[in-house]
């Protein structure tokens, strides 16, 4: 002991005080001070007061006596080494305090300064060396806390394993039983589909050198319903090598698995939903090309054929109607030009994402009578990867198809450019046309397309519309996303 100690002396003998002082004197023990009590009631205040490093105790004082003295004394000095003074007749109260937590005891009338200076150096030894392992304790106690985890050891030559009762409770979901137990007692709870596994992962430890393991099995708890456990643990060996005890772990993962499964199971369904979304474009698509064909560029080339079959018929007007025919011919070229140029993906490799919108908003607003005003002169598209790039362009296409189909606008509003702190890219398309209740149910196939590929660079998606107020659609991506759209 090199730091002097503060002593407390319960004592209501005086000269038995008087002796105990002069033998700590000559025991060449470094002391602070030393303090004295000569009754329970005068004791509890100073203790409180003093927090002294050392207690000798008296159990007869003249207001308690026994181990209900050192109880109160124990409850005041909790942090206290303490020594108990006993005559001849209390040696077995003395043994029995000793085994409630103080450190020694020594008789009255039996002990001279030498005797005196060991009890105190072993006692607070033992004090300091439990003190240590009190706050292990309590280390481990709030870990398992914060952690929810049950610490189990496993004695694998007696086949005893102990755990914790309460956390026994807690994993487990045991209302009652002790805390120790051998392997069969869990075995027969764990599911008949995982205890072979667990098995050979028990067979394999034993034969080989593996010393860490780590598995998740089923178990049944005691309302009948089976917990998903998490479990790892450690093996410890002898000098040969034998497997004689393991530590580990057990957490209750019930929950986590539950969530997982919940969050696969939305994530199966978002994926089907983008699926049947993308099948529904691509056959509408198809039924659009269709009737277009059909429809459209059919028609042309059948009144081209019938004007070429005026000329073989009638040779006088022969040049007229080759002519005719000729121009429907072209009117079907350029049409299927058109066609074309809707199926091929955009070149933004040549002339950029800015000139590929112009065209496409140039072209649409010729055919369709739309008035579409354009803002993105500003907007710096190096910043965009080639796919981030296409799906901005489809999806102001598939808008703009949107409002010509459905919303008998006469003006749409195109903004695209990157927000104040460099974080965002913001897609606008607004039209004045009917608009509609975004309560209902608005969400056809386009805006369905919309929405699958917006999600493929984690694009968030608002739509503000009214009856009567037009429609506004808004895209946000987040910036620096790459090629591969990480």
């Amino acid at each position: 002991m090199h730091s002097p100690l503060n002593i407390f002396i319960v004592e209501d003998n005086p000269g038995d005080l008087f002796l105990l002082e002069e033998y700590i004197a000559m025991a060449a023990i470094p002391v602070a001070g030393i303090q004295t009590a000569a009754s329970l009631e005068q004791a509890i205040p100073l203790l409180e007061l003093y927090s002294p490093d050392i207690v000798f105790l008296d159990l007869h004082l003249p207001d308690s006596s026994g181990l209900e003295t050192f109880s109160r004394i124990r409850e005041f000095a909790p942090g206290s080494a303490i020594i108990i003074l006993s005559g001849l007749s209390d040696t077995k109260i003395a043994l029995e305090a000793i085994t409630l937590g103080a450190q020694d005891y020594l008789s009255k009338g039996e002990f001279d300064e030498k005797l005196l200076g060991r009890t105190i150096r072993y006692s607070m030894e033992r004090w300091r060396n439990l003190e240590k392992l009190r706050q292990a304790n309590e280390r481990y106690r709030l870990v398992s806390k914060a952690t929810h985890d049950m610490i189990w050891d496993w004695d694998l030559q007696k086949d005893e394993v102990f755990r914790d009762e309460k956390d026994l409770k807690e994993i487990f979901g045991f209302s009652s039983g002790s805390g120790t137990g051998n392997s069969l007692e869990a075995r027969n709870r764990i599911h008949p589909e995982d205890a072979e596994r667990l098995e050979e992962i028990i067979r394999e430890i034993k034969e080989s050198g593996r010393d860490f393991f780590e598995t998740e099995y089923r178990f049944l708890s005691e309302s009948g319903q089976y917990k998903t456990i998490y479990d790892r643990g450690y093996v410890l060996r002898n000098a040969a090598g034998k497997p004689v005890r393991m530590i580990g772990a057990s957490q209750d993962i019930t929950q986590r698995k539950k969530l997982e499964a919940e969050l696969e199971a939305s994530r199966l369904q978002e994926q089907r939903s983008i699926t049947n979304a993308t099948i529904k474009g691509q056959e509408k698509e198809r039924e659009r090309l269709g009737t277009e064909l059909h429809d459209n560029v059919n028609q042309i080339l059948a009144t081209s054929g019938l004007y070429l079959d005026q000329a073989l018929e009638c040779p006088e007007r022969n040049q007229e109607m080759i002519l005719r025919g000729k121009e429907y011919i072209q009117h079907a070229i350029t049409e299927i030009r058109k066609l074309s140029h809707e199926l091929l993906p955009p070149s933004f490799l040549d002339s950029g994402l800015s000139q590929g919108l112009h065209r496409l908003a140039d072209s649409i607003s010729q055919t369709a009578g739309l008035k579409i005003y354009k803002h993105w002169e500003r907007f710096d598209e190096g910043m965009l990867s080639t796919d981030e790039k296409l799906t901005i362009y489809r999806i102001i296409q598939e808008q703009l198809n949107n409002i010509i189909k459905h919303a008998e606008a006469c003006m749409v509003i195109i903004s695209l450019g990157m927000s104040d702190d460099q974080k965002f890219f913001r897609l606008s398309i607004k039209d004045d046309g009917k608009g509609f209740d975004t309560a209902g149910n608005f969400d056809g196939v386009g805006l369905r397309n919309i929405r699958s590929r917006s999600e493929l660079f984690r694009a968030e998606i608002n739509i503000e519309s009214s009856p009567g107020n037009g429609c506004e659609l808004e895209v946000i991506f987040p910036a620096g996303l790459r090629e591969n759209g990480t």
